[in-house]
């Protein structure tokens, strides 16, 4: 099969032929469609955090991904060959044509969802439910800052907390006010023009950091006492946390296919919905790391916008599509480009559509 591997820390993604991997009595072999880019990828390939996150070398990146069950092991029964599913690896990554993983990591995919949008899923929006209710204890009527609301976390968070009936501020750029409100935030503050300490005149409940810098720190600011600070970034001062009488604590995910289950209802119902920026064939992943870097300066050798750094929106996924279908998907995507009069700009809405019809089909 083929596979995105890293064979040295900080080198070149390699696109080449390596063996399909055989299941256990306990395994599923998926057969990838499409697998989505994280900041952890970047992380873990660079070797700056090997103490905490090694990896075997060389090493197939891919944390989510989207697929078909085209075998399962014998002891195996919650699915069959040709079930369509979405979940988080549990051994070799994601940037490949096959998978072998836990029936305990995935979900059925979301029937409304294509695959690349299934793809941009499983580990955002876990993060998302268990920063919020697992470790944030957050109820009906209470009020949340969720700092980087316009982030992969940060967006399903503002949806789950606001159907949840909580009161949601959030923290972005002013560019993406607008989508941040429009997924469910009552307030978003601008972090480049306000410091949210000195704009806030009533404490919250709960803070949800996914950002970097002193933000966590000035976030003990507006909390009330017995609220909950709970990071995804760094690791939280107990310390300042006793100081202000809240609790603290910084999450790592645990993913949980039941949980991901409960995840494709809502996503099913319309109740939240998936974010994908920009989709890239599985051969253009080093591309696709170019893309992602400008948010993850000096990581991996690279430069933020540096030379060949795509230019993409602030929100949303990156995805990387397997060779599925790939001629038949191109040639409807003309096909929907041409019957809206050739109008520029929506072309990654015309490919998603055009996948969905082809599946349906």
């Amino acid at each position: 099969m083929k596979a995105v591997r890293l064979l040295e820390y900080g080198g070149q993604l390699v696109f080449d032929d390596v063996p399909t991997p055989a299941i256990a009595r306990d395994e599923i072999l998926v057969k990838i469609k499409s697998t989505a880019v994280n900041h952890l990828d970047l992380v873990e390939a660079s070797g700056t955090a090997r103490q905490v996150l090694p990896i075997d070398l060389p090493w197939i990146p891919g944390h989510e991904f989207s697929g078909v069950v085209e075998q399962i092991g014998s002891d195996v029964a919650e699915y069959a060959p040709g079930d369509a599913v979405f979940g988080t690896t549990t051994g070799m990554g994601a940037y490949a044509e096959y998978l072998t993983v836990k029936p305990a990591a995935i979900a059925r995919k979301p029937s409304n969802l294509s695959f690349e949008e299934a793809a941009s899923v499983p580990v955002a929006s876990q993060t998302a439910w268990q920063g919020i209710f697992t470790h944030g204890h957050l109820e009906k009527g209470q009020t949340i800052l969720i700092h980087g609301g316009a982030g992969a976390v940060g967006a399903y968070a503002v949806q789950l907390a606001s159907h949840f009936g909580a009161t949601v501020i959030a923290t972005a750029s002013g560019d993406d006010e607008a989508y941040v409100k429009a997924i469910g935030a009552s307030r978003v503050i601008d972090y480049r023009e306000a410091q949210f300490e000195k704009v806030l005149r009533e404490k919250v409940d709960m803070v949800f950091h996914l950002t970097a810098g002193d933000t966590q720190k000035r976030s003990f600011l507006v909390l009330k006492e017995g609220g909950h600070l709970v990071s995804a970034t760094q690791p939280v001062s107990q310390e300042e946390a006793a100081k202000h009488r809240v609790s603290g604590v910084m999450m790592r995910l645990a993913p949980s296919g039941d949980g991901l289950g409960r995840i494709a209802r809502l996503l099913e119902e319309g109740t939240i919905r998936p974010d994908v920026a920009t989709v890239y064939a599985l051969q253009d992943a080093a591309q696709a790391w170019k893309d992602i870097v400008a948010n993850l300066p000096g990581v991996h050798g690279m430069s933020p916008r540096g030379p060949g750094a795509a230019t993409r929106r602030s929100h949303g996924k990156i995805v990387l599509r397997v060779d599925w279908l790939e001629h038949e998907i191109r040639g409807r995507a003309y096909e929907l480009y041409l019957a809206r009069g050739a109008e520029p700009g929506r072309e990654l809405e015309d490919w998603l559509q055009a996948e969905r019809e082809l599946m349906a089909e």
